[in-house]
């Protein structure tokens, strides 16, 4: 099963039913680094079996067993940042984390990684094979940039009703838009829910149309002094787990 990619890789894991765009809808190259301007990749990336050395161009240094993926080449300061699955709830699990490229894309107007982090990481859990799934992202910057991406975040997200990602192949997808309230999330979150429908794989036969199923996803941005955390709680079919989403938030760690 490909996962597809988006948003450093957001998207089901290799184990749940279904695949998922996530927040860009790259079919087959999870990775693939997205434009700043509408979304489409511009540079192609393997799955994300582990290679035998860091990739040069971003990809993650994990094998499959492990849970955090880190940048090649950063200087571990997105590691205090990572949110430890003892915080979760009874029941979550982590599951073997994905690559680091393709994190950069447009969400409403906002390029979310205007410039090259000097750290980063990403990491995955589940309640079950079939959901709901949490994801960490992780962007430490040496200037200002973090504070300039949650900014245009809050100032562009209540009034974004959709947007438009497209893929490699010239396909396209709409996600629908809302701002998100998280009771109990700490100040300066900035959250939404975004819907897309994506055809199940293998559905399609003959003339007829693939079945689509919807995947609704809850998506919470937090500054962290000079770094960026992104924090995607999802499900297919069904809506995410926003009491886990909240716990995470809480227990971002404080940076080095």
């Amino acid at each position: 099963m490909t996962a597809l990619s988006g948003c450093a890789g957001l998207g089901l894991p290799p184990t749940a039913p279904l695949t998922t765009p996530a927040l860009s809808p790259e079919a087959g190259t999870p990775g693939a680094t997205p434009s700043p301007t509408d979304g489409t990749p511009t540079q192609a990336a393997p799955t994300d079996t582990p290679p035998s050395e860091p990739s040069p161009t971003g990809g993650a240094s994990t094998s499959p067993a492990d849970s955090v993926a880190r940048l090649p080449g950063g200087n571990g300061s997105a590691t205090p940042l990572l949110v430890p699955t003892s915080a979760l709830p009874t029941g979550w699990t982590a599951t073997p984390a994905r690559d680091t490229r393709g994190y950069r894309m447009t969400v409403c107007g906002v390029d979310l990684e205007p410039s090259d982090p000097v750290d980063g990481a990403q990491q995955n859990w589940q309640a079950s094979a079939a959901g709901p799934y949490l994801e960490q992202h992780v962007r430490v910057y040496a200037d200002d940039t973090a504070a300039t991406v949650t900014k245009a975040l809050a100032s562009k997200i209540p009034d974004c009703t959709t947007y438009t990602a497209k893929d490699g192949d010239g396909g396209q997808s709409t996600f629908t838009v809302e701002k998100l309230s998280l009771a109990g999330a700490p100040a300066g979150v900035v959250a939404w829910r975004q819907r897309v429908r994506i055809p199940v794989p293998g559905s399609a036969t003959g003339t007829s149309s693939p079945t689509t199923a919807e995947v609704v996803q809850d998506v919470a941005v937090r500054r962290t002094g000079a770094s960026v955390v992104l924090l995607n709680a999802y499900g297919v079919g069904k809506n995410p787990d926003d009491a886990v989403l909240v716990d995470a938030l809480k227990a971002i760690g404080s940076p080095s």
